[in-house]
């Protein structure tokens, strides 16, 4: 009555332990934080990917309206000094 032994199961996963020159362990990466880093630059593509569509659907939108207004300039308007010379901004804080 030959018992054989089973073999251990080699499906314990992987963990790499970077120590310094004093042996102090520095960090340890581990399969866990390879997903959370997979899923963090996931979600980033997704989110630019959806700015970036609903912004430039909103310039084509903004830059297809016909305008009602005359934006030419009145004899109040040209008058005044104090009137802001820079172009309006189609981004909030200057991006664009």
């Amino acid at each position: 009555m030959n018992k054989t032994k089973a073999k251990p199961s080699t499906g314990e996963g992987w963990a790499v332990h970077v120590y310094d020159s004093d042996r102090h362990l520095r960090f340890t990466l581990e399969p866990s934080h390879i997903w959370a880093f997979s899923w963090g630059i996931g979600v980033s593509l997704l989110v630019v990917i959806v700015w970036s569509a609903l912004h430039s659907s909103f310039h084509s939108f903004s830059s297809n309206t016909n305008h009602l207004t005359n934006f030419s300039p009145t004899p109040e308007t040209s008058s005044r000094e104090d009137l802001s010379t820079e172009p309006a901004s189609s981004f909030p804080f200057g991006i664009d």
